[in-house]
């Protein structure tokens, strides 16, 4: 089922997916059993914290960080480290792909997907120096994400 509600100038698109009791029980013993830890960030609380949830629901372990430098604070004390980060681009004091060179700093082998409201390739500056694997739309989050963790995890 799909909702939009347009309110002024902003719109939010709502996915709602629908799963068997048997199809989301398998989905979370999978993740589960794994133990992935996803660091998502996003300079907009609301949309981290619907991120954390829907993952949450996914099976995977995960923290939100709303800036660039808690995200980076978050990461360097984790333990067990994350396994992947989802970031925002546009984000101020730190962008998404500024984090990401940090991030691959320290932990060369960690994956990023990178999320923005507008159109953005592999081919952006800054990226060469990064280990951002994917980009991906905003709006694409529920449809797209779990399939690219899949890939990267």
């Amino acid at each position: 089922m799909i909702v939009l509600d347009c309110l002024t100038s902003v719109c939010f698109l709502v996915l709602v997916f629908e799963f068997t009791a048997e199809t989301r029980k398998e989905l979370m013993a999978e993740q589960t059993e794994s133990g992935k830890k996803i660091l998502y960030v996003d300079d907009e609380e609301g949309l981290a914290l619907l991120g954390e949830e829907f993952l949450g629901d996914l099976g995977y372990v995960v923290t939100s960080a709303f800036d660039g430098e808690g995200a980076l604070a978050e990461f360097k004390s984790a333990e067990p480290v994350f396994d992947l980060v989802v970031t925002d681009e546009s984000m101020p004091g730190m962008s998404g792909i500024e984090l990401a060179q940090k991030l691959y700093q320290c932990a060369p082998q960690t994956p990023v997907i990178l999320c923005s409201g507008h159109m953005l390739s592999m081919e952006e500056p800054g990226m060469d120096q990064t280990n951002i694997v994917a980009v991906l739309l905003k709006t694409d989050v529920c449809l797209k994400l779990p399939d690219m963790l899949e890939d990267y995890l």
